[in-house]
C-alpha cells in the first residue's frame, strides 16, 4: 500500500473532519457534530504550532480559530468564546465551562436554521433574545460549521503557498492517528 504525502494526509485529515460532521449535522445530531467541530479545531490548531512543540494548548486553537474562522466569517464571537465552548462541549457536555464562569467567555447557546431567510429568522427572533437574556450568545449550528469549512479552505491554501506552514503540518501530521487497512 502507497504510503500518502503529507499533504494529502493533511488533507485528508480536514476532510474527515468536515464530511462527518455535516453527516452528523444533517441527521439531526447536534451535541455530537459540535463536539467533533470543536475537536477538528483542536487538530487544526495542533498541526500550526512549533515543530519543537511537542504539546498543544489553548493557544494554538485560538490562533487557528483566529486566523482562519473567526475574522472571514460571520461569527460574532471571539476565539475566547470558542475555547470556552469547547471546553463545555467535551468536558461536561454543557454550555458551562471554567472559561465562561470565570468571565474569560462568553456562553454560546446553538440553534439550527437550515435555510436562514428573513421568515425563520423573525419566527427566531424570541427564542434569541430570550437567550440574550441569559447572557448567552446565539450561534446557528450552520453557520458555526460554513466557518469551519471556510477556514479549512484558507488552511489548506495556506500550506499550499507558504512552505513553513507546511513543513510544520507535515510534521505535526506524521504524529497523527492513523488506520491501517486490513484484508480486501
Amino acid at each position: 500500500m502507497k504510503r500518502p504525502t503529507p499533504k494529502q494526509a493533511i488533507v485528508a485529515r480536514c476532510n474527515d473532519f468536515t464530511i462527518s460532521i455535516k453527516i452528523l449535522l444533517d441527521a439531526k445530531h447536534t451535541v455530537p457534530a459540535l463536539v467533533l467541530l470543536y475537536s477538528a479545531i483542536d487538530c487544526f490548531g495542533s498541526l500550526v504550532r512549533p515543530e519543537t512543540e511537542a504539546n498543544t494548548n489553548s493557544g494554538h486553537f485560538k490562533k487557528w480559530a483566529e486566523d482562519y474562522m473567526i475574522g472571514p466569517s460571520r461569527l460574532l464571537i471571539s476565539s475566547e468564546d470558542l475555547w470556552g465552548a469547547r471546553c463545555g462541549a467535551l468536558h461536561s457536555n454543557s454550555p458551562s465551562s471554567g472559561e465562561s464562569r470565570q468571565g474569560r467567555a462568553r456562553q454560546l447557546a446553538y440553534y439550527r436554521d437550515p435555510s436562514p431567510n428573513a421568515e425563520t429568522q423573525r419566527a427566531l427572533e424570541p427564542m434569541l433574545n430570550f437567550v440574550r437574556t441569559r447572557g448567552q450568545v446565539p450561534v446557528s449550528v450552520y453557520v458555526l460549521y460554513a466557518a469551519l469549512e471556510d477556514g479549512v479552505r484558507r488552511f489548506l491554501a495556506d500550506i499550499e503557498h507558504d512552505p513553513e506552514l507546511e513543513k510544520r503540518a507535515a510534521h505535526h501530521c506524521s504524529k497523527l492517528f492513523g488506520v491501517l487497512k486490513y484484508g480486501g
